[in-house]
């Protein structure tokens, strides 16, 4: 008789083998357009951010109305916001792309500035690990100047790597969607013999 437990696991894998096919094959995608077309692919995630947080900003302005409670005027305003910043993202995409970078970079040079200070705070305290926040905050704050000074470079490796690293991903997914089903066969063949 064959193990009911084997059973499930080989019809779960059966039925589900597809979605981290499908979802590899969107990374491939996603990852072959970021890395021939970088600041199209990013004007494109905004805009996608964009819609969505429209549609979220949307939905939750209707659950306030429909499921009204003490907190329904902050769910309006926070639907009213999240709107807000939607339309601000569609509209102006390159501008939103350019300050969320600024950001980050200055919180980078921030990072290397308060790893500069932990090392010297660290050192007068006769830490003999002072020098790690030294080298940590130092290669923060060189990588945070060269991303300032840089941006359209930066951006531009930025979106080469993640578009490595979703191809890789999108390989790794498809692999393991097919290794799944194949998996799949194997448990239910090894089931039948089990049987006989």
């Amino acid at each position: 008789m064959a193990d009911p437990t084997v059973t499930e696991v080989a019809a779960t894998l059966r039925r589900f083998w597809w979605l981290p096919v499908l979802r590899g094959i969107v990374l491939l995608i996603l990852g072959l357009f970021m890395l021939f077309r970088p600041f199209d692919t990013l004007t494109a995630i905004v805009w996608l951010v964009g819609l969505f947080t429209i549609l979220d900003g949307v939905l939750s302005i209707i659950s306030a109305f429909v499921d009204r409670d003490s907190s329904v005027a902050w769910r309006i305003v926070g639907g009213v916001i999240a709107i807000a910043i939607g339309v601000v993202l569609l509209v102006w995409p390159e501008p939103t792309v350019a300050i969320v970078f600024y950001m980050f970079a200055f919180w980078v040079i921030l990072l290397g500035v308060i790893g500069i200070i932990a090392s010297i705070v660290t050192h007068h305290r006769d830490d003999p690990t002072w020098f790690f926040p030294l080298i940590l905050g130092l290669i923060s704050l060189l990588i945070g100047i060269l991303l300032v000074m840089n941006p359209q470079t930066s951006v531009h490796v930025v979106m080469l790597v993640v578009g490595f690293f979703s191809i890789v991903s999108g390989i790794v997914l498809l692999v393991g969607g097919f290794a799944a089903r194949s998996f799949a066969g194997h448990l239910e063949a090894d089931s039948k013999i089990v049987e006989v």
